[in-house]
């Protein structure tokens, strides 16, 4: 299987954002699976998770790979890291080329709108006007959406999981107490070590929004080993690996990215915004999720013109996306098939 990294520092200088704030510059790494056909006409989008990455064969091998349902001897699979992130795209952890220290906290505040413009640019860069398939989950989903809001034609097909158009009351009380355990390690925002000692706690309590009830219980139950609960046990190793592998700073900015959304934010009512958006859609919710229930995206669905609505019958929660990945391909496969076909007959048309 064919797989390369690459990055790009896009054109637009400064990078305008949402807020009035301004960016020196924009640097987008991104990974690729397969070879891009003659007219271009094979890409499909991965866009990832908050905490993931642009090398999505590693944390979606079930649905990446040779044989599977993404198949790089077929698609040209093309996975972007997003704005604001830790994993080779300008985020807190760059070099702000104006002071030539990293920007930690003074890193600008940024939306799910920048970080849709962003990936937009990448695609010019890379000049591609067509994306057959755009897919991701969570905050990957929104990105989606965004991209899909601001240039509805250039998309195919678009699979949003796990989402709806904006960050409602109860999915923000998780995420800015999430933050709240971060920021007070550290007030000052200056301590990296503490401020990854507050990572190391907030990630915990976000672990118990991204599983479900059910799933604790039948997995843990009151099982201790010595004094502590098996629970908790699993949860404390949760934070030792984000702290591990990921920025408190991203994890602070890209968290807040996600409260600020909102589909409709300056434009007209979410449902118009929906029906501004024919690209053919596929949204799948998660039958144990608790920040997305499947009746708030089943709705939010039925406000676009070309879209479907598909259960994943999981038990993993919101986190089912990345985890249950048999079920959700046997879901995905006739809806990417449909649009192979449709594809290749507009060619032969």
């Amino acid at each position: 299987m064919l797989k390369s990294q690459y990055s790009i520092v896009l054109n637009e200088k400064p990078f305008a954002l949402v807020s009035g704030a301004s960016l020196p510059e924009v640097e987008i790494a991104y990974d690729s699976y397969g070879s891009l056909n003659e007219d271009r006409s094979n890409v499909v989008l991965v866009l990832h998770a908050l905490t993931g990455w642009s090398a999505a064969q590693e944390w979606w091998p079930g649905i990446i790979g040779d044989g599977k349902l993404l198949d790089p001897s077929e698609y040209f699979i093309l996975c972007p890291n997003l704005l604001g992130s830790c994993y080779g795209s300008t985020g807190p952890e760059s070099i702000n080329p104006l002071s030539g220290a990293s920007y930690f906290a003074t890193f600008p505040e940024i939306t799910v709108r920048d970080i849709a413009k962003a990936t937009l640019h990448l695609l010019d860069a890379l000049e591609i006007d067509t994306v057959r398939l755009a897919i991701g989950g969570s905050m990957g989903g929104m990105v989606i959406l965004e991209m899909a809001a601001l240039a509805p034609s250039r998309f195919q097909a678009i699979i949003p999981i796990a989402v709806t158009g904006s960050h409602s009351a109860w999915r923000i009380a998780f995420s800015s107490t999430v933050r709240k355990v971060i920021v007070a390690a550290d007030p000052t925002l200056r301590d990296k070590t503490k401020l990854a000692q507050g990572l190391y706690l907030a990630r915990q309590f976000a672990m118990t929004s991204y599983r479900c009830p059910e799933e604790f219980e039948e997995r843990f139950g009151r099982t201790r080993v010595r004094t502590k609960f098996e629970v908790e046990n699993y949860l404390e190793h949760q934070g030792e690996k984000i702290v591990g592998r990921f920025s408190p700073y991203s994890y602070l900015t890209l968290t807040r990215a996600m409260e600020l959304y909102d589909l409709a934010e300056g434009r007209m009512s979410l449902r118009q915004v929906a029906r501004s958006i024919e690209a053919r859609a596929l949204f799948i919710g998660i039958s144990s999720d608790i920040l997305y229930s499947t009746r708030e995206i089943e709705s939010f669905a039925s406000s676009f013109p070309n879209a479907e609505y598909a259960t994943l019958d999981a038990a993993h929660g919101h986190d089912s996306f990345l985890v249950d990945t048999e079920a959700l391909s046997e879901i995905i496969a006739p809806f990417l098939l449909g649009i192979t076909i449709d594809s290749k007959e507009e060619a032969f048309a």
